[in-house]
Formats: structure tokens, sequence, C-alpha cells
């Protein structure tokens, strides 16, 4: 017989079955893939048990689960990515070794950041599969793999500022973080982490995370504010209005951060992700940010280490060289400020579009991913 996992008191509890089983079936794709599933593959795997999307996901809350919006009157897009906090994690079978290994995780962490120095000036502390050993009560074979989803679950935790992971190169996968570890260095358990993460996030932000998902009317205006904008004159056209769904990778480190109020964070986050994702393809360089780039996107003297383009053309030239510069530029025009400069505050509507961006370059990368991955194992 299979015991029902519980989380440990004093941490969020999905309020019914279906919630449980919706728990459940997003855990054990994500240790299954090393990737968080998508809502497709959920509400076909909740359907297969007789259960529904809509009475399931009511029975959760934010605190449990992300990849949505707190108001859940319309159904998710197919290929939208849903992933678990360590709450909802602690209420899934099985899922007792990647915890513990977590908590190890998050001390470690504290522990690099204090002796932290960095070889780049700037460069926040991180922390790579060479920093742990296997997953403590995990009996797995392949170690990296445990560490691996420790660390996909981790990335989004508020304990850290991001970090890259990619499934074919499980010990490549790193975390980064800074001073907001610190006051997590002493937990041991799940419920002192819980509890410190409540008082980082604040008691606002805690109380709506909580709130149940539910499905809310659109509120109904019923005077004009006080300085609404002018109507369109007739015949003008309608503002533009666009709705992206911005790459997995990119929506990986950068939803939760975004969803409090952190653009900066999640700014930085989106272009480390990017930066990272290029030092994997070319083999992990010792170069960094803009140099970085310059290496592999460089057309001289031969073509390119990455090949990020989709003319065939006479504009192939032209092209190869304008995304060298546009990766160039997203790291020493974006990256860097929010890496190494004053913590300014982003503006909300400017990171939406320096997201978008990211996502943009991210897609680019999927061009080498996918035309290495066509070619095979090189011997």
């Amino acid at each position: 017989m299979i015991e029902r996992t519980i989380a440990p008191e004093g941490l969020p509890r999905p309020t019914g079955e279906a919630g449980q089983v919706l728990l459940d079936a997003i855990w054990s794709l994500f240790t299954e893939r090393l990737v968080w599933p998508v809502f497709d593959d959920i509400d076909r795997a909740l359907y297969g048990q007789g259960w529904e999307w809509e009475s399931a996901v009511q029975q959760l809350c934010p605190a449990l689960l992300r990849g949505l919006d707190p108001n859940v009157l319309h159904t998710p897009q197919p290929d939208q990515q849903l992933s678990l906090t360590v709450a909802g994690a602690a209420n899934c079978t099985g899922a007792g070794p990647i915890l513990a290994a977590f908590l190890v995780m998050v001390r470690k962490a504290a522990l690099i950041e204090r002796t932290w120095r960095p070889p780049n000036p700037g460069e926040m502390p991180q922390l790579t599969n060479k920093d742990l050993g296997a997953a403590p009560g995990d009996s797995h074979p392949n170690a990296v793999r445990s560490i691996f989803a420790v660390m996909r679950l981790a990335v989004q935790e508020p304990c850290f500022q991001g970090g890259g992971s990619n499934p074919d190169r499980l010990e490549a996968a790193r975390l980064y973080f800074n001073r907001d570890i610190r006051p997590f260095a002493a937990v041991t358990n799940l419920q002192q982490y819980w509890w410190v993460r409540t008082q980082a996030l604040g008691t606002e932000r805690t109380e709506a995370d909580l709130r149940p998902f539910s499905k809310r009317e659109p509120e109904v205006m019923l005077q004009p504010p006080l300085f609404a904008e002018p109507a369109p004159a007739a015949g003008s056209p309608e503002p533009m209005s666009v709705t992206c769904n911005l790459h997995p990778l990119i929506a990986e480190v950068a939803e939760e951060r975004y969803n409090r109020g952190a653009y900066n964070d999640a700014v930085r986050s989106a272009f480390q992700a990017v930066e990272h994702r290029v030092d994997t393809l070319v083999g992990h360089s010792s170069a960094v940010g803009d140099r970085l780039m310059g290496i592999a996107f460089n057309t001289k003297p031969g073509p390119p280490m990455l090949t990020v383009t989709r003319s065939t053309g006479g504009s192939l030239e032209s092209e190869q060289t304008g995304m060298q510069f546009l990766f160039k530029g997203a790291m020493g025009a974006l990256r860097n400020p929010r890496s190494h400069g004053p913590d300014e505050k982003d503006d909300r509507d400017e990171a939406e579009e320096m997201l978008i961006f990211a996502s943009f370059l991210m897609r680019r990368l999927d061009i080498e991913d996918d035309k290495r991955k066509a070619a095979g194992p090189t011997s």
C-alpha cells in the first residue's frame, strides 16, 4: 500500500483529493523527465484518473503550484509549464529524498556565500553539482540526476536568484544566489525553511499566495476614472495588444520574481540563463558576458561556433553578424548593469519587453540545440 504524503505542519496543503492528485501528477512527470510538465500533459493525466482540471486546481493555491494566474477563469495554454514549490513537493509521495537534498543545498549555498570571492568583479555566487555529494537518502546510482532534479525545484525558490539547467547536460546545472541566502543558513527541516521563506516574502505576498486559485469574473468599473484617457477618434485603429508565451527556460527563472514585483531580478535572471546556455553549448568557456558572445557567434575567420540564423540566401552573413551583436548587446546593456551595478528598479512594462527579448534569444539557441540533436551523438 502507498502511504499518502502529507506536508509537515505549517506548510500549505491541498484542500481536497482532486488537488492532491494534481500535485502528484506534476511531481510524477517531473521526476520522470527532469522537466516540469505542461498543462496539456497534466490535464490529460487528470482526465485519465477521472478528475477535471477546473475542480482540482481550485483546491490548490500559488504557495503550492506555480505557473498560473490566481484567477483561473480561463483554461491555460496547452504548452503552459506547471511547477511546484517546495511546499507543493512536500505533499507528494516519494519527494522526501529530494527535499532533504534541497535543505542540504540551501545550507551549502549559505556557506559558500559567506566566503565568496568572485573570479570576475560583481559575479554572483553560484552552486554547481561539484559542490554537492549524492542526495541524502537517494539510492539511485546516478547521483548527478538527483542533484539536477533538486536544482530544478530550487531555482524558483526565493532563497535563490535563478540558475541554468539543461537535461542534456545534467552535470552543468547551477544555481545563483546573493546575500538573501543568509537567513536560510541554519534551516534543518521544512518547517524552519518555510517560516524563513515567509519572513523573506513578507506578509502581503504570503497571504496572497495562500488564497486558493479561483474563477474571478472581471471587475466592472461603475464610473470612469478621474483622469480617463480620451476615447479614440472615430475610424482610428484599436491599440495594439501583444500576448507572448515566454520560452520555458526564461519563464522558469523569471516568472516567480516578476510575479512578486522583483523586475530587476527577473530580467537579470533571464539574461543569465541565456548566458549559461551559450556557455554550455560552446563547451564551458572561461569567458563571460559579451566576450563569451563574441567567441560563440564570431563569423571570422570561419563559421560561428553556434548557428542561430534562419536565412539561407544572400542575407545569411548579415543575419549572422546581426545576431552576434544582439547577443553581445544583451549582455552589455541588459545583463551587466543588473549583475554588477546598483540594484535599480526596473519599470514593469520595460521589464516585460526585456523578458520577451531574452525569450527570443533563447528560442534562437533552440536552433543550434535542435541541429545537434538531429546530428546525433558525436564520438
